[in-house]
């Protein structure tokens, strides 16, 4: 029981509870199984093993560069289509409410002034604030990209540059006599 449920039930105190939960636990119950939640996650540990390590092992930079390039590219789409399909018109709608001219009170030109040209300004705002978001998601992948690029080439250069453990086979072309 945890010192919450005591308190609202009103039965013991927190050294009471203290006491009971310290028996509960040394009470000879079957080892808990981590749950499985809490280690990495399994999209983690796959990426971890695509990885280059200290062997010549891993993916190609290409494989790397397709991956963050298209979660780029579907973080952009959706991006784009969220605004144009829920913000924007929930914007026009508020706008056209609050500017009157949604009772008809105003003429052509009180609309234009009231009303479309806030909601053209603020949708002009929205379309420069997700260009801006969307340049920075891709300078992430790049940056991204350089850094598996560089991992790639000091992983191989540790390899070339490890001493050999064993002695190359000499072959040698010579011409024996009879």
């Amino acid at each position: 029981m945890t010192i919450q449920t005591l308190d609202k039930t009103g039965s013991a105190t927190e050294d009471e509870a203290r006491g009971e939960a310290t028996t509960a636990a040394t009470v000879g119950k079957a080892p808990a199984r981590p749950k499985a939640g809490r280690g990495p996650s399994t999209l983690a540990g796959a990426l971890r093993r695509l990885a280059p390590g200290k062997g010549s092992g891993g993916s190609p930079v290409l494989i790397w560069a397709v991956f963050f390039r298209s979660v780029v590219l579907i973080a952009d789409y959706l991006l784009a289509s969220m605004t144009a399909m829920v913000v924007i018109p929930m914007l026009g709608a508020w706008l056209h409410r609050q500017s009157g001219a949604a009772g008809g009170d105003l003429t052509m030109a009180g609309t234009v002034a009231m009303w479309v040209a806030p909601l053209l300004f603020v949708v002009l705002l929205l379309a420069a604030a997700e260009i801006a978001a969307m340049r920075g998601m891709w300078r992430w992948s790049t940056r991204r990209i350089e850094a598996v690029r560089e991992a790639r080439v000091l992983a191989q250069a540790q390899v070339s540059t490890a001493p050999r453990t064993t002695r190359p086979s000499k072959k040698t072309n010579r011409k024996r006599s009879n």
